[in-house]
């Protein structure tokens, strides 16, 4: 019996940590029928949004720093949104810095990102609500 593909089994096991930790979030999660498309999961946060994710394995260089993977053309238009996991740690984010510890990452992708500060997944998830009149 042949074994099955180790990257074909990294990245699925990738998947399940991120819909274990979306559930965990109170989000409903879906994933599609086709294991090759453009979209790994789908899930509904607990204020009744969206979202469609692209799971990646948090990958990393000799020297320690996390890669960037970039959306193909067709999921910018669907709006999926990159979500990383580290099967180590189990740890999901929607930035490769956010991995980083070091106290210059964050300043670092506000520099990529033209000063915005890029939005955690729990923040994605849960947003604070509007104040109320």
């Amino acid at each position: 019996m042949k074994k099955p593909n180790y990257r074909n089994v990294e990245g699925k096991r990738c998947e399940l940590i991120a819909i274990d930790w979306l559930l965990a979030q109170g989000c409903y999660t879906y994933t599609p029928t086709m294991e090759q498309g453009p979209i790994d999961i789908i899930a509904l946060s607990p204020k009744s949004e969206w979202f469609s994710f692209d799971v990646k394995k948090a990958s990393r260089r000799t020297e320690g720093t996390i890669i960037s993977r970039l959306l193909s053309s067709k999921q910018k238009k669907l709006g999926v949104r990159l979500l990383y996991v580290d099967p180590d740690t189990g740890e999901c984010h929607l930035y490769p810095h956010q991995f980083n510890l070091k106290p210059d990452s964050e300043q670092k992708a506000r520099c990529r990102m033209e000063g915005i500060k890029p939005q955690a997944i729990s923040s994605l998830l849960h947003p604070e609500s509007p104040p109320q009149d």
